[in-house]
């Protein structure tokens, strides 16, 4: 829960205002870079029954914020810059918003782009 008084967004334990949104995307890039290399990590370790979950995290070269919006909650649109084709990555992007929760309980990520590199 949360409102705007001019350019500020409110919640119940963070005020974020338009000035402090850039350092706070470099903090969550920052995340985000040490989040992918945790799961690549623990993707070592991953068997046959998690073969999809590998393909997904092995055809990741980026993630990437494009925008952070300020709504009832913060809003982070991602850009995933992948090696090969493939659309889903719901079990990446659950497994970062499940891991900034624990951080930031008020921001979103979403999913904003899919790239061939």
């Amino acid at each position: 829960m949360g409102f705007f008084i001019s350019q500020v967004f409110i919640s119940m334990k963070y005020v974020v205002t338009s000035e402090q949104v850039e350092s706070l995307k470099n903090n969550i890039q920052t995340f985000i870079d040490y989040s992918l290399n945790s799961i690549r990590e623990q993707s070592e370790e991953w068997g046959l029954g998690e073969m999809d979950e590998l393909d997904e995290i092995d055809s990741i070269d980026k993630i990437v914020i494009d925008r952070i919006v300020t709504h009832s909650r913060l809003v982070v649109y991602l850009n995933i810059y992948q090696n090969k084709e493939r659309e889903d990555y719901d079990n990446t992007m659950a497994e970062l918003q499940y891991m900034m929760n624990d951080i930031f309980p008020t921001i979103v990520f979403h999913l904003n782009e899919v790239i061939l590199e």
